[in-house]
């Protein structure tokens, strides 16, 4: 066998790790880890729901309703909502509300400045023993304190995070998204049992206020805080019926941009964090972290390098052409998956594989703004 061939299977090996070796490896370990049982003690510590908002006027008053309708006693709740300089309605909906509502604190931004920022400026004005962190968008049921609680009260979790549920008005979430909705939970609930989570859901988590630290702009709430939980000594649980439900996004160039952010996001933060990466002082969390987020991060040039000696070997035996013919054919189906939609299973597979290259190429966007340091990570909620 020629070093070319060596180091094609070498990357095939990565690619199918990356993909499935992780989730597989992980399911495989499940019968050795622990299942944790959550019990209520009775503790009622004041909670801040922590909400940032920017051009929210179609989804601010329905989610101060959602918020207020959660079952918690009343004189331990507060919500603070801050606006990043909303140029819409938002400001005035929320100045309303605040004056028929004293548990509810406002503050706008004088100017842009992102998601994090208005997170971190809301917990400098939060007075909570535990920080829920909710986006605007997101639903939540009314019980969701009887299952905070009990994980945050165990003495080595710092952070809960939900299961996200992607619904829109009809209830008709693509296939694809589902799916990887479905594949992300599972690793997480994996993850969680073993160890600890990687990453939060960056829609509905919440964290011990006394484990909360400021992080920078470019990086991402939902993965700067459990890194920064982790590092303190706590873990960070995954509950799967703490549900968080998420209106879809129905245009792919709204997906893309968003998943070029979360991933530009998420590189930041890990540079940021690098040290978890080391295998001597984290063996499992840093085992965790390379094959849940950094090989993610690689897939697309693991793909395309692979790709490329798979043509360069084509003559020597049938098992590259095959390989070239399959990667054709994957290229062709999403093409095409990109421009039909429908619900019968033939579409939906075409729609896979248009959601596969739509992940990677918005991979490859991210690692290019990161090295000519352009495009900032400037928040753009995705309305519905």
């Amino acid at each position: 066998m020629s070093m070319l061939e060596i180091i094609f299977w070498c990357l095939i090996a990565l690619i199918l790790y990356t993909l499935a070796g992780y989730p597989i490896l992980l399911s495989a370990l499940t019968p050795f880890t622990r299942r944790d049982r959550f019990e209520r003690h009775g503790s009622q510590p004041t909670v801040s729901f922590i909400v940032a908002a920017y051009n929210e006027e179609r989804n601010i008053a329905a989610k101060l309703k959602n918020l207020r309708a959660v079952v918690y006693p009343s004189d331990k709740t507060e919500y603070i909502i801050g606006s990043d300089a909303s140029t819409d309605d938002t400001d005035r909906i929320l100045a309303d509300e605040a004056r028929s509502d004293r548990r509810l604190t406002t503050f706008r931004l004088p100017e842009r400045k992102g998601k994090v920022a208005v997170l971190n400026e809301a917990v400098t004005r939060s007075k909570g023993e535990l920080l829920i962190f909710t986006d605007c968008s997101v639903r939540t049921d009314a019980d969701i304190m009887d299952k905070i609680i009990p994980a945050l009260e165990h003495p080595k979790v710092g952070l809960v995070s939900s299961r996200d549920v992607w619904v829109d008005a009809a209830d008709g979430t693509p296939r694809e998204q589902k799916q990887y909705i479905g594949y992300e939970m599972n690793i997480r609930k994996r993850e969680s049992r073993l160890n600890s989570l990687v990453s939060a859901s960056g829609s509905f988590f919440a964290v011990r206020r006394s484990l909360f630290r400021s992080y920078g702009s470019g990086q991402a709430d939902d993965f700067s805080l459990p890194l920064q939980v982790y590092r303190q000594g706590h873990r960070v649980v995954h509950i799967d019926d703490l549900i968080g439900y998420v209106p879809m996004v129905k245009s792919s160039g709204a997906e893309l941009s968003r998943r070029t952010r979360i991933v530009q996001a998420g590189i930041k933060t890990v540079l940021a964090n690098w040290t978890l990466l080391n295998p001597l002082r984290y063996p499992v969390f840093a085992w965790q972290l390379w094959s849940h987020k950094v090989l993610k991060w690689c897939l697309p040039f693991m793909v395309i390098a692979a790709a490329v000696l798979a043509v360069i070997l084509f003559p020597r035996s049938p098992i590259y052409r095959i390989i070239c013919i399959m990667g054709l054919i994957g290229s062709i189906m999403a093409i095409i998956g990109a421009k039909i939609s429908g619900d019968s299973l033939a579409v939906k597979t075409f729609r896979m594989a248009y959601f596969f290259v739509l992940s990677m190429l918005a991979v490859v966007t991210a690692w290019g703004r990161i090295i000519h340091g352009t495009g900032g990570t400037t928040w753009e909620p995705s309305h519905r």
